[in-house]
C-alpha cells in the first residue's frame, strides 16, 4: 500500500510539474499580433516577420536609443517597410523615417503631411502604432515620380 502512495505521490508530483502554466495561453505577450497589416494602393498585405533592432547612441552627453524597424513578409526582401522612431516615445510625431521598398523602387514619406503615423505603445518591449498616408517614389523604367497610397495601416509586435 505504501508503494502505491509513493507510486502516485510521484506521478501527481510529475503531472503537475509538466502542466501549463497560467501564462501558456499561446499567446505571445498580452495580444500582441507580431504583425504589420497596411492596404497599399487597395490590397491589404500582412508583414509577418518584423525585426526590431535597438541602437544606443550618446550625443553631447545625452543618451538614447533609436528602434529601426523592418518587416517582411515570411523574411523575402522584395517587399520590405522600415521605419525608425526613438525608444520610448509615443504619439504623432515618434517616428522620423518611413519607407517601403517593392521589387528595388522605394517610396518615401514626404514633408509635406501627407503621411501620418501614431505610436501608442513604446515601452521597450512592445510596440504598437497606426498610420496611413501618401508615400514617394520614382518609376526608374517610366522615369516618372510614383505616389503609393497606405491606408489603415497598423502594427503590433513584442520584441
Amino acid at each position: 500500500m505504501k508503494k502505491f502512495f509513493l507510486n502516485l505521490f510521484v506521478l501527481t508530483g510529475l503531472v503537475l510539474s509538466t502542466a501549463c502554466s497560467s501564462d501558456d495561453d499561446g499567446g505571445n505577450g498580452g495580444g500582441a499580433s507580431d504583425e504589420l497589416v497596411v492596404t497599399i494602393d487597395g490590397q491589404t498585405i500582412t508583414f509577418n516577420s518584423i525585426i526590431v533592432d535597438e541602437d544606443t547612441f550618446t550625443d553631447d552627453g545625452d543618451t538614447y536609443t533609436e528602434l529601426d524597424v523592418t518587416a517582411t513578409i515570411n523574411g523575402d526582401s522584395t517587399r520590405v517597410i522600415q521605419f525608425g522612431l526613438e525608444a520610448g516615445d509615443t504619439g504623432a510625431d515618434a517616428v522620423y523615417y518611413f519607407e517601403y521598398t517593392v521589387e528595388g523602387e522605394t517610396y518615401f514619406y514626404g514633408f509635406d503631411n501627407s503621411f501620418s503615423s501614431v505610436v501608442s505603445i513604446n515601452d521597450g518591449s512592445r510596440l504598437t502604432m497606426t498610420f496611413s498616408g501618401t508615400l514617394y517614389g520614382y518609376d526608374s523604367e517610366s522615369e516618372e515620380p510614383v505616389e503609393l497610397m497606405l491606408q489603415n495601416g497598423t502594427i503590433d509586435v513584442v520584441y
